[in-house]
């Protein structure tokens, strides 16, 4: 069975904040509830903050029709303030990885942030890529690829509010 690799989807964007400051609120409990949520509706809560290279945190989104989503995020490589690469899961409550909600989504995904500064811009590469995805996982990303960045990028525009606040 030959491995299906899969091109990753980057999401770059520019934020008026120095770089350590958008490091750290990538990678710490305090900052990330307030925007790694798909829209201001959207509640988040962490239950493990483990913050760090092979530690994993675990988080709820409350959505606003009451619904929960559980992810479960483990960290592979936090190099201050340039790099942070971990894989997020669908889980339960407990941390136990789950089946995606969506129809064939791909089950592990990597994410890794690459991060520069020029005169006080932080710009941000984000990049989003299935891990060892079957044939129909790698199909859907390929289908849902223009949607991409809806998600994260609603993310994005949260963050970069948040760090006008600080």
């Amino acid at each position: 069975m030959s491995e299906i690799t899969v091109e990753p989807s980057i999401l770059s964007r520019d934020f008026n904040a120095p770089m350590q400051l958008v490091y750290e609120a990538w990678t710490q409990e305090n900052h990330l509830c307030s925007w790694q949520v798909p829209n201001a509706e959207v509640v988040c809560e962490y239950k493990l903050s483990d913050i760090r290279t092979g530690g994993s945190a675990l988080h709820k989104m409350l959505m606003p029709n009451g619904s929960e989503m559980w992810l479960l995020t483990q960290y592979q490589e936090l190099n201050p303030y340039t790099t942070i690469v971990f894989t997020q899961y669908q889980s339960n409550e407990n941390g136990d990885i789950v089946p995606p909600s969506m129809p064939n989504w791909p089950r592990e995904v990597r994410a890794t942030i690459k991060l520069s500064e020029t005169n006080g811009v932080t710009n941000m590469n984000f990049i989003w890529q299935p891990i060892n995805p079957t044939k129909e996982e790698a199909e859907s990303w390929e289908a849902s690829r223009s949607q991409h960045g809806k998600g994260w990028g609603g993310s994005f525009e949260l963050l970069a509010g948040y760090l006008a606040k600080l």
